[in-house]
């Protein structure tokens, strides 16, 4: 009993003794802020348990359980992760709230955590050994869908060379096959969905199965990297047969960064085709993300700007002792972005589609300067954006 009240007594000292405190405050059309805390405590040198928790206002979520008068400073609270990490041999093992990303670059094809005040259930399973490592990603996204992730990265020092296939399926809450199986996603779908005859067919394995892969080229003061998402590819034009093209649904990102002495250039192109991450009928729900309302951004699983999109970032960055400045533009361009309805309302065309529809362009110019003192640390931040005009940001972060 002494020893259960001394553990319960000393809890809150292990959990806060450590605590990571940041606050977030902007303003663009109004002000928003959010308060979080966010704490790693190890249970011994192998395992360790991660939490993120915090508090916001101005982002449009509003708790209805909150009193009103509370409200006026606080509006709604999150918990984005929670979760157990650590490690067995070369196995490395993370399950429970999760919010990931993955990929080599600035904006992520396969898996970005675009949702930013909201995890998942889920768990990883990380074999590494020498110069190359194998993933294994699972997560419950809602009560119709989960979503799968595997990559396999070789490391050879000045490349780096990876696989990575997803699946969206239906129906299911977890499925073996798409966790264990060392094969890519999209030939497992086949084999439920497409063999005449086989005693194992099953039509209500419904699942959208993505597959690419990134490369990675590092040169000493720079590195360059390209990556690439197939939704779907037109098998007749790959082997050069028949009249009939159906649309590719494809993501593309090229970009690198190049450092001399206290300054760093960097840039990036992405894009993805039309129809790519959509559903493609009505009544099943895989389209590639987290909720199905809200801003594209917010919501996706992967790419942040959704399909039928363009996208250009170039920037500069000057290191000068306990400040960093940055200066950043991105242009933005995209047409019809629904990944909830298939082929935008509209029967399949032929071929493939890119920037179509009404077209939206937006260029925004960022300016941002961020210091570091040990336990102490913040970043300022002002932009012009030509759809939303002028904002500022804030961000402060310390440990208790």
């Amino acid at each position: 009993m002494r020893r259960l009240v001394s553990i319960l007594i000393a809890l809150p000292v292990l959990i806060f003794a450590s605590t990571n405190v940041s606050l977030d405050l902007s303003y663009e059309n109004g002000f928003k802020w959010t308060g979080e805390l966010s704490e790693s405590v190890w249970l011994d040198e192998d395992w360790q348990f991660n939490c993120r928790a915090g508090v916001g206002k101005g982002f449009g979520i509003v708790h209805t359980g909150i009193i009103d008068e509370l409200k006026k400073l606080v509006e709604f609270y999150y918990i984005p992760e929670a979760n157990l990490s650590g490690k067995v041999g070369p196995f490395k093992l993370k399950a429970g709230i999760l919010n990931e990303e993955r990929g080599p670059g600035i904006d992520k094809l396969f898996l970005d955590n675009n949702s930013r005040f909201y995890g998942f259930p889920g768990f990883s399973l990380n074999y590494s050994r020498n110069n190359w490592h194998v993933e294994s990603l699972w997560l419950r996204i809602n009560d119709e869908k989960s979503f799968n992730y595997r990559t396999v990265v070789f490391d050879l020092g000045f490349l780096k060379i990876a696989y990575e296939d997803a699946v969206v399926y239906l129906n299911e809450v977890f499925n073996p096959y798409y966790f264990f199986v060392p094969i890519p996603t999209i030939a497992i779908q086949e084999i439920w969905l497409s063999q005449e005859g086989a005693p194992w067919k099953d039509e209500s394995k419904n699942a959208n199965a993505l597959m690419g892969g990134w490369i990675e080229f590092n040169f000493g003061a720079g590195r360059v990297y390209f990556e690439a998402l197939i939704d779907d590819m037109s098998l007749n034009r790959l082997l050069g047969t028949g009249s009939y093209l159906n649309p590719d649904k494809v993501a593309l990102l090229l970009g690198g960064e190049y450092r001399t002495g206290a300054w760093k250039i960097y840039g990036e192109v992405s894009g993805a085709s039309a129809y790519t991450f959509e559903r493609t009928q009505e009544n099943l729900p895989y389209e590639y993300t987290y909720f199905d309302t809200g801003k594209i951004e917010e919501r996706m699983i992967g790419y942040k700007y959704g399909e039928n999109s363009f996208s250009l970032k170039l920037g500069v960055r000057r290191f000068s002792g306990w400040c960093t400045l940055d200066l950043m533009y991105h242009y933005l361009v995209y047409g019809d972005r629904t990944p909830e309805t298939p082929w935008h309302g509209k029967e399949m065309p032929p071929d493939t589609k890119w920037l179509i529809g009404d077209l939206t362009k937006e260029h925004t110019l960022k300016v941002s300067a961020e210091s570091d003192f040990g336990e102490y640390g913040g970043k300022v931040e002002v932009w012009w954006s030509s759809l939303e005009g002028i904002g500022a940001g804030v961000f402060l972060s310390f440990k208790m």
